[in-house]
């Protein structure tokens, strides 16, 4: 494993308002990922498991503490800098999918290439399509796709662009368990072969056997599972 650091988050505070008292979700957790490792989270429901997701890509600010993707103090970066920085290093994957009901499965793919200022990669679409079983399938809207056939759409979104650090949220929690074995197959190997880092929030300890650590998000901190 690369002695890169791939995610360091140190002391994060993230507090939220509930009726009329304010909730501390996470109370100094520490984090960390080198490129490469795999860790997966688990936790009940309300303990602030896709609010860290959150924090790790900039998708939201902490009261205290640092997060640093890919060499970069999130907190330092101003939100177009840190749009770019999110587009260029993180890849994201949600248990619901989030594709574009308007675009084909190979432009849902793409996307994550143009926010980069990628063009002509077609052929890096259709390679990473073939990889996880998609080849006849590119020309399809989300709404023409089974459910594992969009999540690993979904997975090849977030993939194509050869991320630092892929954040998943319950990524087979909409899955029969089947299809979700196979799509963990699927993902676990392009993973590998892209050679990210993976944050994987999950319910299921099949899910998290995938990744190198299980960790259990308790009290607002991180302890082993």
């Amino acid at each position: 494993m690369s002695s890169e650091v791939a995610l360091d988050i140190i002391g994060l505070g993230r507090s939220f308002i509930s009726g009329s008292s304010q909730v501390e979700v996470l109370k100094g957790l520490d984090l960390r990922l080198d490129q490469g490792e795999r860790v997966a989270i688990m936790g009940t429901s309300g303990a602030g498991k896709s609010t860290l997701l959150h924090l790790a890509a900039g998708m939201d600010r902490p009261d205290r503490g640092t997060v640093t993707l890919a060499g970069r103090d999130l907190d330092r970066l101003d939100e177009p800098a840190l749009s770019r920085h999110r587009a260029r290093h993180v890849g994201l994957v949600f248990q619901d999918f989030n594709l574009i009901d308007s675009l084909t499965a190979f432009e849902n793919i793409e996307l994550a290439l143009w926010l980069n200022s990628r063009r002509q990669a077609s052929d890096r679409v259709r390679r990473l399509a073939r990889q996880l079983g998609l080849d006849d399938l590119l020309e399809r809207l989300p709404s023409q796709l089974s459910g594992g056939e969009r999540q690993r759409v979904a997975i090849a979104r977030a993939l194509i662009h050869k991320p630092t650090l892929v954040l998943a949220d319950e990524p087979t929690g909409s899955l029969d368990e089947e299809t979700a074995s196979d799509v963990l197959d699927l993902f676990d190997q392009a993973c590998r072969d892209t050679g990210c880092a993976l944050l994987m929030v999950t319910h299921d300890r099949e899910a998290a056997k995938i990744c190198d650590r299980l960790t259990r998000l308790h009290l607002g901190r991180l302890e082993a599972a």
